[in-house]
């Protein structure tokens, strides 16, 4: 699925909350993206049957278009949080936001701005896992380097220093801290998939 950068275009009232993550993965496939570590996000789509259908669609319709933006969440009760927003255009028309803590779900964003991409699945009720029905479809989203990549440095090494401090490290500590988990999530990020024959 082509990414671009893009206003948000919210058309109905469904579309105005963030879509639930019910469960999430790190996948990898040989000639794919590059065999870049990807999230995939099972998706609550109980409320949001177009999300189904998209899915379902683009199993046969192949490559569609879609439009990206990343932002801090200004809503109160949802400090903390990152989102995505996808303006889809075809094979199917509609908008989502994808919400995300900082630093409990830091790693998806790192790894979605790593790779520059995102799977999107279903989710077959609360608890599932992936490994419930790894054959289940997904779309493959591309999430191009939109310039907010820097700002998410900052936010990121920022709240994880806030984290560790709230469980008793000291603030050279935590920071320091942060700085080693975020390098050590890069390491990961940039492992790749090869083909055997390569």
């Amino acid at each position: 699925m082509k990414a671009k950068k893009t206003e948000i275009h919210v058309r109905y009232v469904r579309e105005t909350h963030p879509v639930r993550i019910v469960a999430d993965a790190a996948v990898s496939t040989c000639g794919r993206h590059g065999g870049r570590l990807l999230p995939l996000l099972l998706l609550d789509t109980t409320d949001r049957p177009d999300i189904a259908d998209f899915i379902r669609v683009h199993e046969s319709s192949g490559p569609g278009d879609v439009e990206v933006t990343w932002g801090k969440v200004e809503a109160k009760g949802h400090e903390g949080a990152v989102a995505l927003f996808l303006t889809f255009i075809r094979p199917m028309e509609f908008f989502m936001e994808l919400e995300f803590n900082i630093v409990r779900q830091g790693i998806l964003v790192e790894q979605a701005l790593t790779g520059q991409g995102i799977y999107l699945a279903q989710a077959e009720g609360d608890g599932d896992r992936l490994s419930k029905n790894v054959d289940r479809p997904k779309v493959l989203v591309e999430v191009p380097d939109t310039g907010f990549r820097d700002k998410w440095d900052d936010l990121y090494h920022k709240h994880l220093a806030q984290d560790f401090r709230s469980k008793g490290l000291g603030r050279s500590e935590s920071r320091q801290a942060a700085r080693s988990v975020i390098e050590e999530l890069r390491k990961l990020g940039s492992l790749r998939m090869r083909d055997i024959h390569d």
